[in-house]
């Protein structure tokens, strides 16, 4: 079906025309919250409730807040809406299903038929994308909070919508695609929470949890209650949750795609992200992430939100060459390009970091490097001379050229070199024991060298060994300090 078009979403109260009218002072402040509607895909119409921060740093990120069909109305999270936009500069939108409340639409939701139950999920995405139509309110980062069978609809679209960074799900009823969602998108963390009697959820909820991957995934256990109603019960829950929120969805910083030139010509392509924390007045420290030859910027999309929650902005950038047309006249990485610009490609990774230093808020004398397989020797080779560069990541070193020797005997600067004992090629050798004589030969004592027996080549290491990203974050942060 068609998405409905932004231009037929019709607000019940003007809020623009009083949002253009007066600011504030940002967090700390809301505007009056606004009775909206929206249409679905299937016709039907929807009614919420808009929150939104004063004057905030715009773009700011948003959360959906829906409650469980058939017996909880909106207005159970209008306080938390309230405080997420007064306390935490986020964009919030508490919503009706179909066939409750003001969203009736002619049929009571206890007279659906499973199919017309399925249909909640057509609600979701209808509140999803008013919500990301919003001005204000950044496309990408949008957090949800369902409860009961609302949760399984909920997370039937976050399947669907990248845009949803994380999920808050309140004694869910699930089924088995909504599961399977939260299984394979180790990269969206869920946060459960359920009472210790209620046992149709809770198992549920515990198992919900251990089926996510990701490290930021929690579950609340309170000592009783169900669904929305424990936010009452239990104080300081609903603060619990939003800062809960606040780290896993405004945490993750604006993301924009960017071009840069390089110094012998080369347009490139890739995406900056800044974190809410970078400012004027507190500059954050910066990451360039190189890919190795058989990966593009993506090898790191869930690396660049590890480092944005701890406070890091980070710069992914595809090579020369790379995800371009193979009629391009200037060639098409590992099919034509010229062996000199193949030599050249450090100068992708001295662009980039130019790029990342010079922008408002990142600190131009605290950057980092990662670099993977094929990119480690860019790393290496852009930074010599450098000394805005205060440590280096090195995943996988595949050669030990003179550049690599210079830096590593001239530099002061700590280097984590990591790599495989059986990653080796009847060519090069051991890709460990070159790592290991690198290690050996740098000026820093505080260097590292971390040795696995079966992690495979480069990148591939975070995802064979899910704590290594962790580990690299920790080094960044530790080595990226002021």
């Amino acid at each position: 079906m068609v998405a409905p078009q932004h231009a037929a979403i019709r607000a019940v109260i003007g809020f623009f025309l009083a949002f253009v009218g007066g600011c504030g002072s940002g967090v700390g402040q809301a505007l009056s919250p606004t009775v909206v509607s929206f249409p679905t895909e299937d016709g039907k119409t929807i009614v919420g409730t808009l929150h939104l921060p004063q004057a905030p740093r715009l773009p700011v990120a948003g959360v959906i807040l829906i409650t469980e069909p058939g017996w909880i109305l909106r207005g159970t999270f209008e306080s938390h809406a309230r405080n997420l936009a007064k306390n935490h500069g986020m964009a919030a939108l508490t919503m009706d299903f179909r066939g409750n409340a003001n969203s009736l639409n002619g049929k009571l939701y206890d007279t659906f038929s499973p199919e017309e139950i399925d249909k909640l999920q057509l609600d979701v995405r209808g509140a999803a994308e008013f919500l990301t139509s919003q001005k204000m309110v950044d496309p990408k980062r949008i957090g949800i909070v369902s409860a009961g069978v609302g949760a399984n609809y909920a997370l039937l679209e976050a399947a669907r919508n990248p845009a949803v960074q994380a999920h808050v799900i309140i004694s869910g009823i699930l089924g088995d695609r909504a599961r399977n969602y939260i299984k394979t998108r180790g990269d969206v963390p869920i946060l459960c929470l359920v009472g210790k009697d209620d046992r149709d959820t809770l198992p549920e909820m515990a198992g919900a949890l251990a089926l996510s991957k990701n490290k930021d995934s929690n579950m609340i256990l309170l000592e009783s209650g169900h669904g929305t109603n424990m936010f009452v019960r239990f104080e300081g829950l609903a603060e619990q949750v939003g800062q809960w929120l606040a780290s896993n969805v405004k945490g993750l910083g604006n993301e924009t795609p960017i071009s840069f030139n390089t110094e012998d010509g080369w347009s490139l392509h890739g995406r900056l992200r800044i974190p809410e924390s970078a400012s004027k007045t507190a500059n954050v420290p910066g990451v360039v992430l190189v890919h190795g030859a058989q990966h593009d910027e993506d090898t790191y999309f869930r690396m660049v939100k590890a480092l944005a929650k701890r406070g890091i902005a980070t710069l992914t950038y595809d090579w020369r060459g790379k995800n371009r047309p193979l009629d391009d006249p200037k060639g098409h990485y590992g099919v034509n390009l010229k062996p000199e610009d193949q030599q050249n490609n450090y100068l992708d990774t001295k662009a980039a970091i130019n790029l990342l230093a010079s922008q408002e808020g990142v600190d131009s004398n605290r950057i980092g490097l990662i670099g993977a397989t094929a990119g480690t020797e860019q790393t290496f080779r852009a930074s010599l001379g450098d000394a805005r560069i205060k440590t280096i990541v090195a995943l996988t070193l595949e050669h030990r050229s003179d550049a690599i020797k210079e830096f590593l005997t001239t530099r002061n600067v700590p280097v984590f070199f990591i790599a495989s004992q059986e990653d080796r090629t009847y060519q090069l050798g051991s890709f460990g024991d070159l790592a290991r004589e690198a290690y050996l030969m740098s000026k820093n004592r505080y260097s590292q060298f971390l040795l696995f027996d079966d992690a495979g080549h480069g990148s591939e290491m975070l995802k064979k060994k899910e704590d290594l990203e962790a580990m690299i974050v920790r080094w960044l942060v530790d080595k990226l300090a002021k």
